[in-house]
């Protein structure tokens, strides 16, 4: 049984070649949704699996950025100036 990962470069389609973390959202979610119920199930699953990871990043990202503002804040306000 193949394991498929974000690095797995796609075997089929427009992005054929190209590693599942490189593929376009859009491209990820018609794969999620489409694929299910055919041969290619484990892209399917992997695709899910993608779209999870990207959202995680995505929440990272702004969570981090807020904390990075907030600092900064408090920084302008005790006086700091960089």
């Amino acid at each position: 049984m193949q394991t498929i990962t974000r690095n797995t470069r796609l075997t089929f389609g427009k992005h054929k070649g190209t590693k599942l973390c490189q593929v376009p959202q859009g491209y990820v979610e018609w794969m999620a949704e489409t694929l299910m119920d055919s041969d290619l199930t484990l892209w399917a699953q992997a695709a899910k699996r993608e779209l999870v990871e990207r959202k995680k990043e995505s929440y990272d990202i702004k969570h981090r950025q807020r904390l990075e503002d907030q600092a900064d804040e408090i920084l302008r306000k005790a006086g700091y100036r960089p």
